[in-house]
């Protein structure tokens, strides 16, 4: 990875889990950084305190994303913290976990869509507009799920929302290429976070789990945030409307049985 010293990034959804892991290795990168958070305050004063340790170049803006009202002004904010932005990582979402039949009138399945989809194409592209607005060229990462690629039950409103982040990705990396602006997308598998943590680290359940991975083991926020640099990075210049799945082979096993 080269080309991010000093580059400026906005990163949604970085008080805990897979966007603190990627806040803390931009740092170690030489990112200046916005963070954002919405609720979770503790979460978001050790993602900072763990980044200054790091880099000092780096604020914080909590917006809520369900009202897509106020994501122009959070972003005109997070623009002018550094006099401007190189990347955007948009790595906020909800995990929602229900069967159709407990959500007739689709709830939330509309709650869901506006955080993990609405929200990050509003964000791109005024992101996208600001930087052809300057001149200037910049790079997108949506923060996706292999549940865009293959899923299960009880997820439909999630996996709705990655499939679509995912299509939504090709879609404005095609149209905002002529101005060098790339947009990719990272899609991460069973990755313990502070919600998972307890239940994902139990004897049978990363058995289960792991045994259905090539890697044997599960992943690790940092190496999500290793491969956001990369994306964000000059060594993936030429990289743009792609996929990037940090699965563990998770799903390339196609759910085969062992043999």
């Amino acid at each position: 990875m080269y080309g991010l010293k000093d580059k400026r990034i906005l990163i949604t959804g970085a008080s805990s889990g897979i966007g603190a892991g990627m806040a803390r290795v931009l740092a170690e990168q030489g990112c200046r950084l916005v963070l954002h958070y919405n609720q979770n305050q503790s979460g978001i004063e050790k993602t900072l305190a763990d980044v200054k340790k790091l880099n000092e170049d780096v604020d914080i803006l909590r917006c809520d994303f369900r009202e897509l009202d106020s994501l122009d002004a959070f972003f005109q904010q997070a623009w002018k913290i550094f006099d401007g932005l190189d990347g955007l990582v948009n790595n906020a979402g909800i995990v929602t976990k229900t069967v159709a039949l407990k959500d007739p009138q689709g709830e939330k399945f509309s709650e869901t869509l506006a955080v993990n989809l609405h929200a990050p194409y509003q964000l791109s592209t005024a992101f996208a507009q600001a930087c052809i607005d300057n001149g200037q060229g910049g790079a997108i990462v949506n923060n996706s799920s292999i549940h865009g690629q293959a899923t299960c039950e009880w997820f439909s409103a999630y996996a709705a929302s990655k499939a679509a982040l995912d299509a939504i990705t090709k879609v404005q990396a095609v149209e905002w290429g002529q101005y060098g602006i790339r947009v990719n997308v990272l899609a991460p598998g069973v990755v313990p976070v502070e919600r998972t943590d307890r239940i994902l680290n139990q004897p049978e359940m990363e058995k289960k789990w792991c045994n259905a991975m090539p890697a044997g083991r599960y992943g690790t926020t940092d190496e999500m945030g290793h491969a956001t640099a990369f994306l964000l990075s000059d060594a993936a210049q030429w990289m743009t409307g792609s996929i990037l799945t940090m699965d563990g082979g998770l799903i390339a096993r196609g759910n085969y049985p062992q043999r």
